[in-house]
């Protein structure tokens, strides 16, 4: 009886703390960009604040189409969160280029949040994600005609 209470509560104890961690903002961000380079964008949103489902929804209906020759984005690297009380900014490194993913905690949960006061910033990070996934160079006609 003894050896089946032990056993119990070393049991909780692994629960626990790997709910806890699985929440941090290091894995949600892990997890969300992973979602948007598979094009999950559902479970993205889940991810997310409710003033970020819009950012998600236009990726969605831009991110539709043929995917024949659609190039996956680069893997996520370097993957660092600065959190500091309730507010996270976390970077990363994709397709060798430095980006910002900004999360907020809500009651218990870290998500993803895209700010509305930078939307050209969030807006541009997100179309040249988007643009990479979809197999082309974001940066390759800028400032042509």
């Amino acid at each position: 009886m003894k050896n089946l209470f032990k056993l119990t509560v070393a049991l909780l104890a692994v629960v626990f703390l790997n709910s806890c961690s699985s929440n941090s903002p290091e894995k949600v961000a892990e997890k969300f960009l992973n979602h948007l380079s598979k094009k999950e964008y559902a479970e993205a949103k889940k991810m997310a604040t409710k003033e970020s489902e819009s950012w998600i929804d236009m990726m969605s209906s831009l991110g539709t189409g043929d995917t024949k020759d659609q190039k996956q984005p680069g893997k996520i690297e370097d993957l660092k969160c600065k959190t500091e009380a309730d507010k996270s900014t976390c970077t990363y490194k994709q397709d060798g280029k430095d980006e910002t993913l900004n999360l907020v905690k809500q009651g218990d949960k870290w998500l993803v949040d895209m700010k509305k006061e930078n939307p050209m910033n969030t807006m541009t990070n997100t179309m040249n994600t988007l643009g990479n996934a979809l197999g082309g160079d974001s940066t390759k006609n800028q400032g042509t005609k």
